[in-house]
């Protein structure tokens, strides 16, 4: 089997950054995890046609991954952020019960 840590990294399609401040979740299914990202927006319709702003949470991304994946992402994130100080706002950035 191919050792991944080991593989070169590249990016041929130039893959843009996607803003997410909105609710996220993690769901687990077998050996997969899948990773859901969302970013508050107006809705399109009411503030075009009635200068209404309406927002709504759109989901911008969804990653699935392995468990093992999703585990070395912990440990990669408890390592970065383990000093780190967040503010009230991003601490509650997500809904209660969601990841």
């Amino acid at each position: 089997m191919v050792e991944l840590a080991n593989l070169p990294t590249t990016d041929p399609d130039n893959v843009a950054e996607t803003i997410c401040l909105g609710k996220f979740n993690i769901q687990l299914g077998g050996p997969w995890a899948t990773l859901l990202f969302t970013h508050p927006r107006p809705r399109v319709g009411p503030l075009v046609d009635e200068g209404k702003l309406v927002i709504e949470s759109v989901v911008r991304a969804r990653i699935v991954m392995s468990i093992d994946n999703l585990v070395a992402m912990r440990d990669l994130l408890d390592s970065l952020l383990r000093d780190v100080q967040t503010t009230a706002g991003a601490a509650a950035s997500h809904e209660p019960g969601h990841a």
